[in-house]
């Protein structure tokens, strides 16, 4: 049944405007904190051991109290909120400064420790002219697309609306976004493109690194922000993955009112549904800042526990991406940072894992709470406010200027009067939980079944969900034969409408049935088998090899991801081997020329490296190098740069045309330590 997540009763949610915000309000506090940007708290190492305890420091929180989180005993009063239009355009560049410096900071950390924090001597050093290589950060144009479909179709638009605008998308994605992208391409809408149901990355961090510009247009207003944020982050996440949005979303709405650091940081946490793991991660936290623990003891109570829990399938075991770690990040750089926005951005650096998105984020709630005015010229005096984000037609300078429009929409929606000053309006303290909402534990498939030109059937089989082994596969074809491995190419006797079963068991006896109809017409028995070496890969690329023989040569304007086969796989393992595809006949073939087009290249693959790919023969059972001519010359090389957008088609033709068993391309597969693959669209032979 397809949930809606429509806007719930709305009402209006804020804390002060005061310290170092810069709208007033009727009840502010005369001692109020402001921002510092002074130096780094120095931060004694952390263990990378998941049971040792690390050393103190001297970056220690306020008094320990009772309560993890501290609660006002008195009811909430309503707060009368006024904000020039000049303090909101301020508050807003401030943000988007923040964000950029973050990532821009964090960006060559990023996930190089993973259960380790960073040792304070390789936390990377700032200069200002970092800052503009934010523009190519998947952490901010990724936003544009909200923006700018809010822009047209107004701020309070249907999230139907953003999820098509996604679906159009052209740039990289990856995790939560690229799967729920493919969803939506693939007829799976909104909100079932980030259900558990089909989306295996539903509680990775994706919606929390992409919602920064949500809250800044609810300045104030974290009910309301709260909401919208639950709604729209169904689009790629669901459960902890949405709350991670919630949570950012939240922080930054009490940025623009909130007396200090910590109070907004209760006021995001606060939001979140008690019983939650994400809630629990986010109390544990706090325990350990209350009772004195310095941050590296805390983020060490933090890895043990919580390290180890992501259902990621692609990271699983290699590092921690989900969403309810991160957000505990953020909150540790936080409330140990004490609103000082080097140390702050430094720390939620330092725990690791996703090490640039946490800190965009800190940096980015730091920037609404102080405003762009108040940050240190080293943070902004090289911003070029008319770079672009890349993939996007958004300048720096029209970013700000489009989320001051929609913040002036919703503060109009929600009765703010507007004055030539700028806006006066009410808010309330009292917080109220979005709903609640969890991944239940299980097996769970990605399951499909399709038809190949040559009249064969082939299947991909995809689980996930649980840490445990999957010891059993069966899959009833639906005429009488039932095979114990996924079919590459199988064959029906007869034409007609079957249904495929299938029946995956973990170690656990934890079970899962799918079943799929299939469509067929019998075609001339298939010769020809298909040959890799990777045979179950993990990345995001489709897991049916069958889409090498389809007869579908993608071209880089239209392609996407599941129409291409990469031997990705997480492991370090991986780097520099060797790898092939190709096909074995069951007579001999003869072979003249072979046609290889490419899958998307990515930063750590693709391709083959460095001038190894060659072309093989088999031949009496043995495997020989076939000496071949190439057209177009194929790059040598190891880097993206050298390889380009992919979907390129290099044809191979034999010096010495033969019959042959099979034919295979081999080398080196090309990439990063961390990646290392191939990636086939198409491998055609004549």
């Amino acid at each position: 049944m397809k949930k809606s997540y429509r806007l719930a009763a709305l009402a209006f949610s804020a804390l002060l405007l005061a310290g170092c915000s810069s709208g007033t309000s009727d009840t502010k506090s005369p001692d109020s904190p402001t921002i510092s940007t002074g130096s780094q708290t120095t931060v004694s190492e952390g263990s990378a051991s998941g049971s040792s305890t690390p050393s103190g420091d001297n970056t220690t929180p306020a008094t320990p109290a009772s309560s993890p989180i501290p609660t006002p005993t008195s009811p909430l009063p309503k707060q009368t909120v006024r904000l020039t239009a000049s303090e909101l355009e301020d508050k807003i560049k401030g943000g988007w400064i923040g964000q950029m410096v973050g990532v821009a900071w964090g960006a060559s950390t990023e996930f190089c420790y993973r259960g380790t924090m960073i040792p304070e001597s390789k936390v990377p050093a700032w200069s200002p002219e970092m800052i503009n290589s934010a523009f190519d950060q998947d952490d901010l144009y990724v936003e544009i697309p909200f923006i700018e479909t809010m822009i047209k179709k107004g701020a309070f638009c249907k999230p139907e609306d953003i999820a098509t605008t996604f679906r159009k998308t052209t740039f990289a994605a990856w995790h939560a976004n690229g799967r729920a992208r493919e969803n939506l391409r693939n007829g799976i809408g909104y909100p079932d493109s980030g259900s558990y149901l089909y989306n295996y990355h539903c509680d990775d961090i994706d919606w929390q690194i992409e919602c920064d510009f949500l809250g800044q247009i609810y300045p104030g207003l974290v009910n309301e922000a709260a909401a919208r944020a639950f709604e729209l982050g169904h689009i790629m996440n669901y459960g902890d993955g949405v709350y991670g949005g919630v949570f950012v979303t939240a922080l930054h709405s009490a940025a623009f009112t909130a007396e200090s650091v910590e109070e907004l940081c209760r006021t995001g946490t606060e939001i979140i549904p008690e019983g939650t793991k994400f809630r629990m991660l986010l109390e544990d936290v706090w325990a350990s800042y209350r009772a004195g623990d310095s941050f590296a003891l805390c983020w060490q109570k933090i890895e043990n526990k919580w390290g180890n829990d992501d259902r990621c399938p692609e990271l699983c075991g290699h590092g921690n991406i989900d969403a309810k770690l991160n957000s505990g990040y953020v909150l540790m750089g936080l409330l140990y940072g004490k609103g000082d926005f080097k140390d702050s951005t430094i720390l939620s650096m330092r725990c690791g894992q996703d090490s640039d998105c946490n800190p965009s984020t800190v940096a980015a709630i730091l920037g609404n709470f102080c405003g762009a005015e108040k940050l240190e010229d080293v943070y902004k005096s090289a911003l070029k406010e008319t770079g672009r984000f890349v993939t996007t037609r958004y300048t720096f300078k029209k970013t700000i200027e489009d989320n001051c429009k929609l913040a002036e929409e919703v503060l109009a929606e929600y009765g703010a009067e507007k004055n030539e000053d700028g806006w006066v309006y009410t808010v309330e303290k009292e917080l109220k939980e979005v709903p609640y909402e969890q991944w239940e534990k299980g097996l769970y498939a990605e399951f499909s079944v399709k038809t190949n030109p040559n009249g064969s059937v082939s299947a991909s089989l995809f689980t996930y969900g649980t840490p445990h082994e999957v010891v059993k596969t069966s899959f009833d074809m639906g005429d009488g034969r039932v095979l114990d491995s996924v079919p590459a190419e199988y064959f029906y006797e007869k034409p007609g409408t079957y249904t495929v079963k299938l029946t995956a068991v973990d170690s656990e006896g934890e079970k899962v049935e799918l079943s799929r109809e299939v469509a067929v017409s019998v075609g001339k028995a298939s010769t020809q088998t298909i040959i890799c070496s990777v045979t179950a890969p993990t990345g995001g690329g489709s897991k049916n090899i069958g889409v090498i023989c389809d007869g579908v040569v993608p071209n880089a304007s239209s392609a996407n991801d599941s129409m291409q086969y990469d031997t990705f796989i997480y492991t370090e393992e991986n780097y520099r081997r060797s790898v092939y595809i190709g096909y074995v006949y069951k007579q001999e073939k003869q072979i003249s020329t072979v046609s290889f087009t490419e899958g998307n290249h990515f930063g750590n693959g693709g391709w083959f490296a460095d001038g190894t790919l060659s072309v093989e023969v088999l031949k009496d059972g043995v495997w020989q190098k076939a000496e071949a001519t190439v057209s177009p010359a194929y790059p040598n090389g190891n880097a993206l740069s050298s390889f380009g957008k992919g979907y390129e088609t290099y044809v191979f033709t034999l010096k010495t045309p033969g019959f042959f068993s099979g034919v295979r391309l081999i080398g080196i597969a090309g990439g990063g330590v961390r990646g290392g693959f191939i990636s086939c669209s198409e491998l055609a032979v004549s």
